[in-house]
């Protein structure tokens, strides 16, 4: 970092892009030309002999070989470099541009500048076919804009080291490399062939500071590190840094952070209490943390550029389709259908819950639905007396499983929370309006909860009823997930002791293992649970996992801005992954890896576009092509596809006053169905027989020579999006968080059918039908205040719906559909009587 810094290039665009955080650095210089565009926060740049101050939208260049030294704490920062090889006839490393807006007043002039860095940003995160012509095509525009209104005339300033830069580089490189030795001037000069007073007036003239100033800046920056990383003495830090000795270190140390070094580590070292640790996983569960720092270039991106052309003017993309309806594919057995989910058993107490799951079930009609929390201090469920014994109030818990089966759903019984009184830790909480996910303070209190209500299940409603229910512990108790105890031993026992619970009740009872999410299929965390289970004769009778397309975020992931190594994932945060087939990949491993083990029915009893409670794309066309995709793509693969969740009323983060707000649910807070919800409704009018299906397009049939066709047009996130960068993406304009917007046409034949009459029945969820989030746009995207409101968006938010009759004659059927960017499209083909 310290060194003359060489810059690489990718393929043949002549421009680095990066986002950055910048932190302290002593003096160096590069080749390159380099521009600061100042995103969040601010920087002190030390240039040549002078030092600005840069603030949010500033924007400084910084010239081939000119020296530099960076001090900032917290910022994010836009950082472009320009190969000047690749403009050697316009450009060459002696070219000099003065472009510094910190000392203008006037920053109307650097417009263009920026404009033209959004897009450069825009391309480079979001890339697609070609856009390396489009940043080669920026690129050229970037230097005509430089050299045009930049370019100085003082052609004394320009290059006026470079005869230096050899040498300057062999004694920087030197120090860098022996910083821990007792290096001296004497030393250094005897080691270039120098008297020490020629070294000592060389080196300050060229570097802008002393010798000695510069290696004790070096020094000082590898000492820091060593204090705020290791759990070294001051006295071993000062010496294995070079330092003369303790007191030394500790007067340089005051002199440039203004306080003692003991005091610094306190206050800068990452440090926290499982506590602060359990709230942060809690927080990228929930929340999946977004940045906002680059909205204003996303304000650059206006109308009138390529970038922002190139996302409106959308071209289209032909898939000619020749279907047999005489040649079919097997049985499908609609997997979709087994499982639903609502948040806690206390949300199935609420009335506007339940009416939305009588919806539900009513429109669509699953088997199985998943929740949490029948064990916490919510159902009011687990108390003691004076004396410390314990005894059930079942009162909650009987009215929530009485509702389910009045509706025809069967529980899966998950068996947490931690009651209060039984928390051996009653702070470690998790939500908003908070769970405990303490381990108990008394196992033998533990076991009586679970087996008295296992038995008061079976005296309710009977062996055969319950055993046709499923039984699981915790929500995802592992080390890696929000929901752990303190150790996976922990987690182990407890799994063990409430199956053994429940089976003592009825050997017959189906108790799977706790859920358990696709971000760590690839390690062992849970085959070596699975490997305890077998040693300890508690093997789950069904797997219950978890299926949300995120990843942990990387050295080089924008939304870590490089904090994180790799190696130690403490920093690492949670992002989307950029992967639009991530759900089959992810699939495909699970089964990989699970395949020595016993074969048993796997349940996803949760999944959804993201795990964030508060991404804005969860209310619209997005998600439900994103649900038909992912469905249609492993229809039938596992034996569940529980989606997360029915509704925006959860508790799990604070209520939002806006009916938009990004929650999981398939209804907004007043009831409103989102296109989600009609996701499920195509899906549910799919017919028993598969016929055939590919890239966009599910074609199914039924015995009496009907047809249902599936229809849909995904494209992904952008991957800076996925990264948790907002950019261009507003409250409003949610979908500049989707990068291809071309439409997919459908020229479609069906033949092998019978002649006959035929009425196609379309129905149609895009943009413009079927999307309350749009149509609440359209109205004015101000917040809905009276039932009428509510009932009028209702009604303008169903899926366009269409009639028309077709004779066939020749056996075959034609059919055309363009499809509009997450457009989903069902076909009805219904033959008529005689």
């Amino acid at each position: 970092m310290y060194k003359h810094e060489i810059i690489e290039y990718a393929n043949d665009v002549p421009v680095k892009i990066s986002i950055q955080k910048l932190d302290n650095t002593t003096r160096h210089w590069h080749g390159s030309i380099e521009i600061y565009l100042v995103l969040s926060g601010e920087i002190t740049v030390m240039l040549e002999s002078e030092t600005y101050h840069l603030f949010e939208d500033d924007i400084l260049l910084i010239n081939s070989n000119q020296l530099h030294e960076i001090h900032s704490s917290e910022n994010v920062v836009a950082v472009l470099q320009i190969k000047h090889s690749y403009f050697k006839q316009w450009i060459n490393e002696s070219t000099y541009f003065q472009c510094n807006s910190s000392v203008y007043h006037n920053k109307s002039r650097f417009l263009q500048l920026k404009k033209l860095i959004a897009q450069l940003i825009y391309l480079n995160y979001n890339n697609t076919d070609c856009d390396d012509l489009l940043c080669i095509s920026h690129s050229y525009h970037l230097l005509h804009e430089l050299v045009k209104n930049f370019k100085s005339t003082d052609i004394k300033s320009a290059g006026k080291k470079s005869k230096n830069l050899k040498r300057l580089k062999g004694i920087i490189e030197y120090l860098n490399d022996n910083y821990t030795e007792n290096i001296t001037l004497n030393s250094v000069a005897e080691r270039e062939y120098l008297s020490a007073s020629y070294l000592s007036h060389f080196f300050e003239k060229n570097m802008g500071i002393s010798f000695f100033n510069f290696l004790t800046g070096i020094r000082m920056n590898h000492a820091v590190n060593d204090l705020l990383n290791t759990n070294l003495t001051i006295e071993q830090i000062a010496a294995d840094n070079g330092f003369a000795n303790n007191r030394y270190f500790v007067s340089c140390f005051k002199k440039e952070y203004g306080m003692l070094p003991k005091q610094y580590q306190k206050e800068h070292r990452k440090e926290g209490t499982a506590n602060a640790a359990k709230a942060q996983k809690f927080n990228d569960y929930l929340l999946i943390e977004q940045h906002d720092f680059l909205n204003k270039l996303g304000e650059y991106l206006d109308t009138g550029t390529p970038a922002k052309q190139k996302s409106e003017a959308s071209s289209s993309v032909i898939n000619i389709l020749n279907v047999n309806a005489e040649h079919t594919k097997g049985t499908l057995h609609h997997a979709f259908k087994t499982f639903t989910g609502v948040g806690r058993a206390k949300e199935l107490l609420l009335h506007r819950v339940r009416t939305e799951l009588i919806t539900l079930q009513k429109e669509i009609g699953f088997k199985y639905i998943k929740f949490h929390g029948i064990l916490d201090d919510s159902m009011m469920l687990y108390n003691e007396d004076k004396y410390g014994n314990p005894y059930l109030a079942f009162h909650y818990v009987d009215e929530v499983i009485d509702f389910l089966l009045s509706i025809n759903l069967k529980p899966l019984i998950q068996l947490s929370f931690m009651p209060k009184l039984l928390a051996k830790n009653p702070e470690l909480t998790i939500f908003y309006n908070p769970v405990i996910l303490s381990e108990p303070n008394d196992y033998s209190k533990w076991e009586f909860i679970i087996t008295e209500l296992t038995k008061h299940f079976i005296k309710r409603y009977g062996h055969a009823e319950v055993r046709t229910w499923l039984f699981s512990f915790w929500n995802s108790p592992f080390k890696s997930y929000a929901f752990a105890f303190d150790s996976d031993e922990i987690a182990y026992e407890l799994y063990r002791i409430t199956r053994k619970c429940v089976k003592e009740c009825d050997p017959l009872l189906r108790f799977g293992n706790p859920s358990y999410g696709s971000l760590n299929f690839s390690n062992m965390e849970f085959y070596n649970f699975l490997d305890y289970c077998k040693v300890n004769n508690c093997y789950p009778d069904f797997y219950n996992i978890h299926c949300y397309p995120v990843k942990t975020s990387t050295t080089k992931d924008l939304a870590t801005l490089g904090e994180s190594t790799g190696e130690n994932c403490e920093n690492d945060r949670i992002i989307l992954s950029d992967d639009p087939d991530y759900i089959t990949h992810t699939l495909e491993c699970f089964k990989k890896n699970i395949a020595k083990y016993p074969k048993l029915p796997t349940y996803i009893t949760e999944w959804a576009s993201t795990a964030s409670h508060r991404d804005w794309l969860n209310d619209t066309c997005y998600r439900s092509a994103y649900i038909i995709k992912n469905i249609l793509e492993n229809y039938d693969t596992v034996d569940s596809f529980g989606n997360w969740c029915l509704s925006d009323t959860m508790e799990e983060l604070p209520f939002s006053n806006d009916e938009f707000h990004g929650e999981l649910g398939l209804f907004t807070y007043n009831g409103i169905k989102k296109p989600a919800f009609y996701a499920f409704t195509f899906l549910n009018k799919l017919m028993d027989t598969l016929i055939e299906k590919g890239p966009g397009y599910f074609v199914t049939a039924n015995q009496k020579g009907d047809y249902a066709v599936l229809l849909y047009n995904y494209s992904h996130v952008s991957p800076l999006y996925a990264q948790g960068v907002l950019f261009n993406v507003t409250f409003i304009e949610r979908y500049n968080a989707i990068i291809d917007t071309n439409s997919l046409e459908f020229d479609f034949v069906l033949s092998g059918i019978e002649n006959g009459s035929y009425i196609l029945t379309e129905q149609i969820v895009n943009r413009e039908y079927g999307s309350a989030f749009d149509e609440w746009v359209r109205m004015g995207a101000l917040p809905l205040t009276t039932e009428e409101e509510i009932t009028i968006l209702k009604g303008h938010s169903l899926p366009k719906l269409t009639k028309i009759s077709n004779d066939v004659t020749n056996n075959s059927l034609n059919y055309y559909a363009n499809l509009k960017p997450q457009e989903i499209r069902l076909l009805l083909i219904n033959k008529q009587p005689w």
